[in-house]
């Protein structure tokens, strides 16, 4: 078994995907490392050039394998063939369209020799300043102070043992997880929330681009909006089987440049503006999140602007229904008055 494997899972990025391979294949033969560092990629049907690619590629780096799916199947599926089939003491799962930035292979190398973790948090090159330093500490102690999102909602920033993998995708209730957007943050909290853990807090890895019309269409498919919401229950079963013991800290939701639950209200407010409301569950599962939280005034203030935010959509929503009702009368009123009574001509006579 290799000591660390790259774990891609790709659909139809054929030219991305090239890209991202060659340059972490140029890494890893830079290091020296080709019997204990590999490649595993798994197409889930694609139908562009990716089987030529990878044919290609296999050709040039013997340090890399790959699976192709029989049929196009749900995301899920893919991710759990890399999860499987990736041959590795440690999976980094990669996004197709992620790129590995200069010297990250080496300083991710170094900790993985150096350093008894089984979660480590490769830095994302986008999210500036960088302090430049490594830190220890558990999983959920990265969790509250950096935000579960930051810490290990984007996968490429990943890197796991196997062994847990394989324990997260066991767990009965991993169907239940896989429901959520980040379904590896429940899993990971699952089964690694006192887990040792190390950020590499360098520009290790990022994005080959911004999000692209693409990117927003395939979200669109996989329903990811909503499914970000869904999350949430998955941290009340953390609550539940007594895994999360604690309230969480406030920072534990930092979503970027705010909190999860701005995002989420946001969210809601513009759904029901747009005509394509979500379910009315996820006013509760905001609602839950403030229940979640160790700090009191700020709960409450979670409370407060969801409740005020439900209240004026739902008195919007009738106040739609009531102007299409009025409406409705005034268009019954405009077809009664128009009807035509009288023939065209003058009716000043008799014939």
């Amino acid at each position: 078994m290799k000591k660390l494997c790259f774990a891609i899972p790709t659909w139809n990025r054929a030219k991305k995907l090239e890209i991202c391979v060659r340059e972490m294949a140029r890494q890893i033969i830079e290091l020296g490392k080709q019997d204990e560092i590999g490649i595993f990629v798994s197409d889930n049907c694609s139908d562009d050039d990716t089987p030529k690619v990878l044919a290609r590629l296999k050709k040039e780096y013997p340090f890399l394998d790959y699976c192709r799916l029989e049929k196009h199947t749900e995301a899920r599926y893919n991710f759990e063939s890399v999860f499987q089939k990736a041959d590795g003491e440690f999976l980094w799962t990669f996004g197709d369209d992620d790129i590995l930035l200069k010297d990250g292979l080496r300083m991710v190398w170094h900790v993985l020799n150096t350093k008894q973790s089984t979660v480590i948090h490769a830095g994302n090159g986008w999210l500036k300043p960088h302090s430049f330093k490594n830190y220890d500490g558990t999983v959920l102690e990265f969790a509250n102070s950096m935000g579960f999102n930051q810490f290990i909602g984007w996968m490429t920033s990943v890197i796991l043992k196997k062994e847990l993998i394989l324990k997260m995708m066991a767990l009965p209730q991993w169907d239940k997880y896989t429901e959520a957007s980040f379904t590896h943050v429940l899993g990971i909290l699952h089964v690694a929330t006192n887990e040792p853990a190390v950020v590499i807090d360098f520009p290790i890895c990022q994005p080959m681009e911004q999000q692209t019309a693409e990117d927003i269409k395939r979200w669109e498919m996989e329903n990811i909006g909503w499914r970000y919401f869904i999350t949430v229950e998955g941290l009340q079963i953390l609550f539940q089987f007594g895994i999360l013991k604690e309230k969480l800290k406030p920072m534990f939701f930092k979503y970027l440049t705010y909190y999860l639950w701005d995002r989420f209200i946001t969210n809601m407010i513009a759904q029901e503006l747009i005509g394509k409301p979500f379910p009315s569950k996820g006013w509760d599962l905001i609602l839950a999140m403030a229940d979640m939280i160790d700090d009191t005034d700020m709960a409450k203030r979670i409370r407060s602007n969801t409740i005020s935010a439900y209240q004026l959509c739902a008195t919007r929503n009738t106040l739609i229904n009531q102007i299409t009702a009025i409406n409705t009368i005034l268009n019954g009123i405009i077809n009664e008055t128009n009807k035509q009574i009288f023939e065209m001509g003058w009716a000043g006579g008799q014939k």
